[in-house]
């Protein structure tokens, strides 16, 4: 599909409105893990917490995932309801071939491989999919809108077409590691509730008093049994606007 069209319509007004999560959060998902995996190491219960800190980190742990995203714009009258899933294809080599000259005019040829993940994001029920290559360090060297074209170099990660991915997925990474927000909420709950195939240990939080831009919120942390891994699975926000938005995972694979 056209990336122009309906899809990227749709797709552009999800983003938006996600972004009332995403800029008041001060989102910090674009900076990946400095160990493959983020922080899936095992540990004891007293052992510190580890969150995970990036998009690659997020698909290495979890492999498959889903997420909705229901949200209201007051301001706007926009209502939105999408569900994104990706998924981890594998992995898959790139070779990159440069050519230099050498001082007695020579011409040498050097060949260097790079292994990739190979991650597909997709809008469940529109059709909209983009492949995308995260090398070792969660960067991203090729990114293919299916049916289209594909996309390298700086800034692919921003394009409109992975908006909706970037911002309900990295939102999720954006809110576990925005200890200032978090500190605002108290524990209400805690109990063992299966995601999809995944048991995990979820802790409910919620702002008990009105805090400004927030009427109101509530966010879930999922702990994985045995693992001291943690990262947010929901969030159900109520802004002073009026505006609504909640986003959570509804499965995952381990």
């Amino acid at each position: 599909m056209n990336p122009s069209k309906k899809g990227l319509s749709s797709a552009g007004k999800t983003g938006v409105v996600v972004l009332l999560i995403v800029i008041v959060l001060a989102a910090a998902y674009l900076v990946p893990s400095l160990s493959k995996g983020g922080g899936s190491q095992s540990g004891s219960s007293n052992s510190p917490a580890v969150r995970i800190t990036g998009m690659f980190p997020l698909v290495v742990d979890f492999p498959k995932m889903q997420v909705t995203f229901d949200a209201y714009d007051a301001p706007n009258g926009v209502l939105t309801n999408e569900s994104y899933a990706y998924a981890v294809l594998g992995t898959a080599t790139q070779d990159t071939t440069t050519t230099t000259t050498q001082a007695d005019g020579k011409l040498v040829t050097t060949t260097n491989s790079t292994e990739y993940t190979r991650v597909e994001f997709t809008t469940i029920g529109v059709g909209h999919g983009v492949i995308v290559w995260y090398n070792s360090s969660g960067g991203i060297g090729d990114e293919e809108v299916l049916g289209e074209r594909n996309y390298t170099g700086n800034g692919v990660y921003n394009l409109p077409f992975m908006v909706p991915y970037t911002s309900s997925f990295g939102g999720l990474v954006s809110i576990t590691n925005n200890s200032t927000l978090l500190s605002l909420l108290t524990k209400t709950s805690e109990a063992t509730t299966s995601i999809g195939p995944t048991q995990m240990d979820v802790t409910t939080y919620v702002l008990e008093a009105r805090s400004p831009p927030y009427s109101s919120l509530t966010v879930k942390i999922a702990t994985i049994p045995g693992t001291n891994v943690q990262f947010v699975v929901y969030v159900n926000e109520k802004v002073s606007d009026g505006s609504t938005s909640l986003l959570q995972v509804t499965s995952l694979t381990r």
